[in-house]
């Protein structure tokens, strides 16, 4: 394989790392221009919700008079939930979801007109779906803090629409705290079945209740709860791990034969080695399997910078990419440098028509194992005399200096 490297190649690598780190930004501002539409249609209507703000006593309200309160309130935990994109949420990822769907039937059903806010809808929501791997983020803190932020507003939010649809149930709901029952009932799913919705509208409220509801709860539990239990099921079957030095270490980027042979020779000697490895966690048995010990291994892209400084590159000894693709071994070399310029770094090249191209990335070692054993080989094979100094030769010539001044 002929790899070219130049600057377009290099641009393009870049702008997919830019990409993959900022893509969520761009959805949560999706999200919340959702929000944000759904507030000016409600302003441009012929209502004062600044009213609503300003009240003396909440039992005085005449909530009859105030249109448009479920729909203002979708608005408001749509922005909200935005914030919580920010920081990769997954609660705040799943709430956004159902948020968006009801938002989108209330608006064909109710407000067929506004087609931007349908069309911008539509692809908020796909790329929600599609991109539901990057909202990861479960701490129990920051999970517990958004669940009862969620929680709070979809119990405003239920409480206030019963109260704005309160004419539509059977009996009439005419009061604050018979509001707050029928939300409470609803959202946790037991619906006693002594208040019923009686209109189109009521029911398709009730209906959104009860799937953000079930959303919020059963969310809130995993997101506060799940780190939790996984961490004690992790530590009761593998017991506590030791954790790795990744100081004074080498950074062994991918998974060849060469790499887990380079990483063995190292820990052999007692140096720290930990590999760096595009494949997913469920494969690091595999790769432990195939060095016949435990390894220090971490998942990720070997050139996002953000990768590179949680495997410790500032205070590693070096850098060795050696993996099977020599276009890589030259994007991880570039990012390393780029990073941290005084990393040594060691690159290996698979295919000797690659050699002088690579060269040009100026990593301190270049070396290339096929083209050094061919040589060997073909020694042998023609009776040439064998020594010390000849491999060294060779091996040098394979690439250029052992961490040498260029």
């Amino acid at each position: 394989m002929v790899i070219a490297l130049n600057i377009p190649s290099l641009l393009w690598k870049k702008w997919g790392e830019f990409w993959r780190k900022l893509r969520h930004v761009l959805v949560a501002f999706a999200v919340f221009i959702n929000g944000l539409l759904i507030l000016a249609s409600v302003w441009g209507s012929s209502l004062n919700l600044i009213g609503l703000f300003q009240v003396k006593s909440f039992a005085s309200i005449n909530w009859a008079n105030i249109a448009n309160g479920p729909w203002f309130l979708l608005g408001i935990f749509l922005m909200i939930n935005a914030f919580g994109l920010l920081f990769r949420a997954r609660i705040a990822w799943a709430v956004s979801i159902v948020l968006l769907s009801i938002s989108l039937v209330f608006t064909w059903h109710f407000f067929p007109e506004l087609t931007h806010s349908l069309t911008l809808g539509i692809v908020t929501l796909i790329s929600l779906l599609l991109l539901g791997k990057d909202f990861h983020h479960s701490s129990a803190t920051a999970g517990g803090i958004f669940a009862f932020i969620s929680f709070t507003v979809l119990l405003f939010y239920s409480t206030y629409g019963a109260l704005y649809f309160g004419q539509d149930f059977h009996p009439a709901i005419t009061d604050l705290t018979t509001s707050f029952y029928f939300s409470i009932v609803t959202m946790t799913t037991v619906g006693y079945g002594d208040i019923v919705p009686i209109s189109e509208p009521a029911r398709l409220f009730t209906v959104s209740v009860i799937i953000a509801g079930i959303t919020v709860f059963a969310t809130s539990v995993t997101t506060v709860f799940g780190p939790l239990i996984r961490g004690g099921l992790n530590r009761l079957v593998k017991g506590n791990q030791e954790k790795m030095n990744r100081k004074d270490h080498y950074i062994v980027c991918g998974t060849s034969v060469l790499a887990i042979a380079t990483a063995n020779q190292l820990l052999d000697r007692g140096l720290n080695v930990m590999i760096l490895t595009s494949e997913a966690e469920e494969n690091f048995p595999k790769i432990q399997q195939r060095a016949s010990r435990k390894l220090d291994i971490m998942s990720g892209d070997c050139t996002d910078n953000t990768v590179l400084q949680s495997a410790g590159i500032e205070h590693c000894r070096a850098l060795l990419a050696l993996t099977d693709d020599d276009a890589d071994n030259a994007f991880i070399v570039l990012s390393a440098r780029d990073l941290y310029p005084e990393a040594k770094t060691v690159l290996a090249v698979n295919d000797a028509k690659n050699m002088n191209k690579v060269k040009q990335v100026k990593a301190d070692v270049v070396l290339s194992p096929l083209l050094f054993g061919s040589e060997i080989l073909a020694s042998v094979m023609s009776g040439e005399p064998l020594d010390n100094d000849r491999l060294v030769s060779m091996l040098l010539n394979s690439g250029h200096g052992l961490f040498d001044n260029k």
